[in-house]
């Protein structure tokens, strides 16, 4: 067998990494994602304006950030009945958007991404639309 091929039977998915938020003096604990999932919610960000001919898709980047971030969260539930309650959020992607200070986000959405693969320098255009 080849090095890469035990690379792969042997590699862990469950990466985690703890991301310091200077606010709170404590870490939140993210882990990566793979495709499907972000798939999935950039699914969920996206939404259709218009009809008929005019119809098309419009992707919001807010949203997805936020769902990005609370899915990628592991000791913190921003979807608990509590955090939504106290941020007066209807998910837990809009209590990210409602507790956390933009710089938090973009800190914690750029983690994310990183964590889970887009870490070469030929990706920072994914990164940044990301962002946008």
């Amino acid at each position: 067998m080849s090095n890469l091929l035990d690379a792969f039977l042997s590699a862990d998915m469950n990466v985690e990494k703890d991301v310091y938020i200077k606010r709170f003096d404590d870490h939140i604990r993210i882990k990566a994602l793979l495709e499907e999932e972000i798939n999935e919610l950039r699914e969920q960000a996206t939404h259709y304006v218009g009809k008929g001919k005019s119809r098309k898709q419009e992707f919001d980047a807010d949203v997805f950030n936020g769902l990005l971030i609370a899915r990628a969260c592991v000791n913190i539930d921003f979807g608990h009945a509590k955090m939504l309650a106290k941020y007066k959020a209807v998910d837990a992607g809009d209590c990210v958007r409602k507790a956390l200070f933009a710089g938090e986000i973009i800190m914690l959405q750029e983690a994310v991404l990183r964590l889970s693969g887009f870490d070469d320098t030929d990706d920072e255009e994914l990164i940044e639309e990301a962002k946008n």
